[in-house]
């Protein structure tokens, strides 16, 4: 019999960070920390007949961290018209070199690379959180120990990004299983 939709259940931990600080000022130190990808660089790395040292070079300088942005999604400026005093800016964030070995095993597991990072808060003075899918959760989907071992990395990075940006790790980002 043909199978022609799977749908997996899963649970996944979302982990939410109060960071101590204002949106402002978390939004720019996690701007600093996690700087924007220029994939038109990329594109040309690749079009002009570079190679994977390549790629990987770029993101040994674009990715300080570990991570760069992707996308920034910032809906906040439409959603105060309506009156909405909050803000939150999506990233997907990522390391490209590091999510090859993910994308050679099974592409798809793009559904989940890069990251998607939530920055927000209650309004501009209020307090930012960051909050996250535990990355080792999303791989679950797959029940493949490659995939698991590249959450995993990804769950490391992550935590050393926490760490940089002076904020709690949580055991659970270390202590995967």
């Amino acid at each position: 019999m043909r199978r022609d939709v799977e749908v997996v259940t899963r649970p996944v931990r979302q982990i939410t960070i109060r960071t101590g600080r204002s949106w402002r000022q978390f939004r720019d130190d996690y701007e600093r920390a996690v700087p924007l990808f220029d994939r038109l660089e990329a594109v040309g790395v690749a079009r002009s007949g570079g190679d994977w040292e390549a790629i990987r070079q770029l993101s040994d300088v674009t990715a300080v961290n570990g991570f760069v942005n992707f996308l920034e999604f910032d809906p906040s400026p439409v959603m105060h018209v309506n009156g909405s005093k909050g803000n939150a800016v999506t990233y997907l964030a990522g390391n490209i070199v590091k999510a090859e070995r993910g994308f050679r095993r099974q592409p798809a597991c793009f559904l989940h690379l890069p990251l998607r990072v939530v920055i927000a808060a209650a309004n501009d003075e209020g307090e930012a959180t960051l909050s996250v899918d535990h990355p080792a959760d999303l791989f679950a989907a797959y029940g493949d120990a490659a995939l698991d071992a590249v959450a995993a990395e990804f769950c490391a990075s992550l935590a050393a990004l926490l760490a940089h940006l002076g904020l709690p790790v949580p055991a659970e980002l270390i202590n995967i299983a």
